[in-house]
């Protein structure tokens, strides 16, 4: 989504960032959404990275990144609980995301 939106606004997006701590993700508040969006995948609380990203955007904005990161990880636990593969023609259009996360190095990389 974060990928599709920089293509629609023509922004530079570097996603390498994610896995890259030394890159700049070229967005405002770029290392503290990275940040926040790690704390609700891990078992930390993500309290300090909210208030990261309010430091810099705002209160409004943090609150809604927050709502998004919370969000996404549901819909990673649905489609983990239900085994749903990626399709051929997903992995096509993903092909250089896929790429920039080597995401075909985990083990479930075949679905």
């Amino acid at each position: 989504m974060l990928s599709w939106s920089a293509t629609e606004t023509n922004h530079d997006l570097e996603l390498a960032a994610i896995v890259t701590p030394a890159a700049d993700p070229g967005l405002a508040a770029g290392r503290e959404l990275i940040n926040l969006g790690l704390s609700s995948v891990g078992t930390a609380s993500n309290g300090s990275t909210v208030a990261a990203v309010a430091a810099v955007l705002g209160p409004e904005p943090a609150l809604k990144a927050a709502c998004v990161a919370g969000a996404f990880e549901i819909y990673n636990r649905v489609v983990d609980a239900t085994g749903l593969p990626t399709g051929p023609a997903m992995r096509r259009d993903l092909a250089s995301i896929i790429d920039v996360l080597d995401l075909n190095g985990f083990p479930h990389a075949g679905h």
